[in-house]
């Protein structure tokens, strides 16, 4: 059997692992009324906002009495329970509460902004059942609170380690661009180092996840991130990390990717060409968005992100063939266009409050109608770019496989045009996943191109 201390550890590992609860509410006559909400919570209590003219917010108005689920679909691991729920007032007016829920629910933020007229609401508990069988056969167990109870659950909760937010600062689920940008120069270079190819990924990537956190590190510094926006990292207007720790993060990254390219140096038998690219990519990077210029707010965020990331896939090739060559440039820049669009797909969400933050992209220079029409340039491009360097034997004719993603490309075109909040708000996540997609395939396509050769 189970003592209360691991009750409740297991009960905050379930509220703590979830991001929606699912409330039902009755009116005054008794009527019954469910909905799914996002959620994150806090020693056990649970926070949700919802709309000011919604039947729940209505509801609890009238009777603050719920019922509630937490589950992620799956039926051995989820709470039931009932509680009390406290309406704490306009979100606008709750800060603390607001940063506590869109740090676990970025998807809500847009809706937000769509929709001001909404209220932060906290549910205490006062009885839950919880099944949680993902260990071993365990009966369903109920837990009574009081004040002793949460106590004791302040004690047991789980707390973020310090760790997984350094990492999140660097928003390394962001990184295969980088990654892909070797590959497919290393790949071009018909010759393979694993050291030197090593040395290239680890310090091209620690220089992407530098770049990453510098910029959330500006961008919180100029008032461009604020609690409403979705490009960051969201460790800083969430309040979990301080300023000066994302500085000092991104200036370690910085020295550890400047060793691993020393060590290439070394290995390259001290080419200063190798420099002049290493030089290249910090430009292009530190000063991407480097406090009080920067390229984002000159509206040369494009121009920089399709050289830097070209330039990636030319150092690999320099680093596995020692020459500095055209064809790696313009091989990846089918690759580099779609992960410029990945970028426009972002500013043009972020158009009105880039404005007023006082600085303009090229998505808030050209405005929302002819941004349309520049992200649908940046895509087909791409396909188009493809197809004239297959034909002109840039690429082997292997990489046509990634034309099979062009359906996926069409949609997001179309997306782009009919924009509604969530199209409009995950743009630049769907580019990404496109982007992916494109560059796996080119990749593939060039290691059927190796086989074939070398079969």
């Amino acid at each position: 059997m189970l003592d209360l201390r691991d009750k409740l550890r297991r009960f905050a590992e379930i509220l703590s692992s979830n991001n929606t609860v699912t409330i039902t509410t009755k009116d005054r006559e008794g009527n019954v009324w469910s909905a799914k909400v996002f959620y994150a919570d806090k020693d056990g209590y649970v926070y949700s906002i919802l709309e000011d003219k919604g039947h729940t917010l209505r509801n609890v108005r009238e009777n603050p009495e719920v019922f509630f689920v937490i589950e992620n679909g799956n039926p051995i691991r989820f709470v039931q329970g009932r509680g009390t729920v406290e309406i704490l007032g306009p979100t606008s007016s709750h800060p603390e509460e607001r940063s506590l829920i869109t740090a676990r629910n970025f998807p809500i933020v847009p809706f937000l902004k769509a929709n001001p007229d909404t209220t932060v609401v906290r549910i205490r508990p006062t009885e839950v059942f919880v099944t949680d069988m993902s260990r071993g056969f365990l009966p369903r167990f109920r837990i009574g609170f009081d004040d002793k109870t949460f106590k004791v659950l302040r004690e047991v909760y789980p707390r973020p380690s310090k760790l997984s937010l350094y990492v999140r600062a660097t928003r390394p689920w962001v990184i295969f661009a980088t990654v892909s940008a070797v590959i497919i120069g290393t790949l071009l270079a018909g010759k393979f180092d694993p050291v030197r190819f090593f040395l290239t990924l680890i310090g091209a990537v620690l220089v992407h996840l530098a770049v990453n956190a510098s910029s959330d590190f500006f961008d919180y510094l100029k008032g461009a991130d604020r609690w409403d926006t979705l490009g960051s990292s969201r460790v800083l207007v969430d309040n979990l990390l301080k300023p000066k720790e994302v500085l000092i993060l991104s200036l370690v990254l910085y020295a550890l990717a400047l060793a691993s390219g020393l060590i290439l140096f070394y290995l390259l038998g001290y080419d200063f060409r190798f420099l002049y690219l290493i030089g290249a990519g910090f430009v292009l990077g530190f000063f991407y968005a480097f406090v009080p210029v920067g390229w984002k707010y000159l509206a040369l965020g494009d121009v920089a992100v399709f050289l830097a990331w070209s330039l990636i896939a030319t150092g690999a090739y320099f680093v596995q063939t020692g020459e500095l060559s055209l064809r790696p440039f313009v091989a990846f820049s089918p690759v580099a266009l779609l992960i410029v669009a990945i970028l426009q797909g972002n500013n043009m969400r972020d158009i009105r409050d880039d404005i007023k933050s006082g600085y303009r992209t090229f998505a808030a220079l050209i405005g929302p109608s002819l941004s349309r029409y520049y992200y649908a340039f940046l895509v087909i491009s791409a396909y188009v770019l493809l197809t004239v360097l297959i034909a002109l034997k840039v690429l082997p004719i292997w990489t046509a496989v990634a034309l099979l993603t062009l359906p996926e490309a069409v949609k997001l075109i179309r997306w782009a045009f009919r924009p509604n909040y969530l199209q409009a708000g995950m743009l630049d996540f769907y580019t990404a996943q496109l982007q992916t997609k494109f560059a796996t395939a080119v990749i593939v396509g060039l290691l059927l191109d190796l086989l074939s050769r070398y079969a």
